[in-house]
């Protein structure tokens, strides 16, 4: 309910800033604790626009995130990857809250393949709402990529807000430029296992531990843990012909549990 919401938004919003572009978007990257910055899926698109150039078919995709068992904190997202030899491109909407707050933003993204290094650049238009206050807009740039040490391992890099757009001016107040970087080893085709690093220039860094492993064909079990807050998650997945499903579920000891749902379906070319 609405006056339930009020005084518990005042406390929310501010994290709320200072977490823009820490949300890791898709069901597989929640189920590793958002070690997601070398995953090539279509949901590269909101994790590391890097690995954009890896998604080899047209795809579409939508999310839902309900954090907390709060209602006014659910999550939505959408997004459409489009294919070709030159390139792929992506276009992708977020959104977290309700009337009384909201953050939204707008992705665009190109990704190509260079040798054995793929590269993507993209913008935000990321806008903020306050009911009481107004609306904030700006727009922040994002740079990521991706590179195949080996056939076991891959080194994926991100940074999030390189321009160090403001939202307000006068203030000086800013969208948090973000950077992360880490290492995926696939020892075999069923396991992959992630280590990530996350820096907020204005906070301590968050280590980020991920594990994928396909049980049986087409169907996938995931966990991880991350620091600063402590959380762990969980999540599986399953992939029959052209469609992905994937859930997860994480932990928070003081705020409450995440569930994540996500789908993505891959269009013939």
């Amino acid at each position: 309910m609405k006056f339930i919401s009020i005084p518990v938004l005042a406390l929310v919003c501010f994290s709320s800033f200072s977490q823009d572009g820490k949300f890791n978007f898709g069901a597989r990257s929640s189920g590793m604790a958002g070690a997601s910055v070398t995953i090539r899926d279509p949901y590269s698109l909101f994790n590391n626009i890097g690995c954009l150039a890896k998604v080899m078919q047209h795809s579409v995709f939508g999310g839902y995130q309900s954090r907390y068992g709060i209602r006014e904190f659910q999550v939505v997202g959408a997004g459409v990857v489009y294919h070709s030899e030159i390139g792929n491109a992506g276009v992708g909407f977020y959104k977290f809250g309700d009337d009384l707050y909201s953050q939204q933003k707008v992705h665009l993204a190109i990704s190509n393949q260079f040798q054995m290094v793929s590269l993507g650049v993209g913008v935000d238009l990321v806008q903020y709402t306050i009911s009481t206050i107004g609306t904030k807009q700006a727009l922040a740039i994002q740079f990521g990529g991706v590179a195949e040490i080996s056939s076991q391992f891959s080194f994926g890099a991100h940074i999030y807000n390189l321009n160090q757009a403001k939202l307000v001016k006068e203030t000086g107040e800013s969208i948090p430029t973000l950077m992360k970087a880490g290492i995926s080893w696939q020892p075999g085709s069923e396991l992959m296992i992630n280590i990530e690093v996350e820096k907020d220039l204005d906070f301590d860094e968050v280590l980020k531990v991920g594990l994928e492993y396909q049980i049986i064909e087409n169907v996938y079990l995931r966990t991880g843990i991350r620091t600063r807050p402590f959380v762990s998650s969980f999540g599986v997945g399953f992939s029959p012909k052209k469609f992905l499903f994937d859930y997860s579920y994480t932990g928070d000891s003081a705020l409450g549990a995440i569930h994540e749902l996500s789908l993505a379906y891959a269009i013939s070319q």
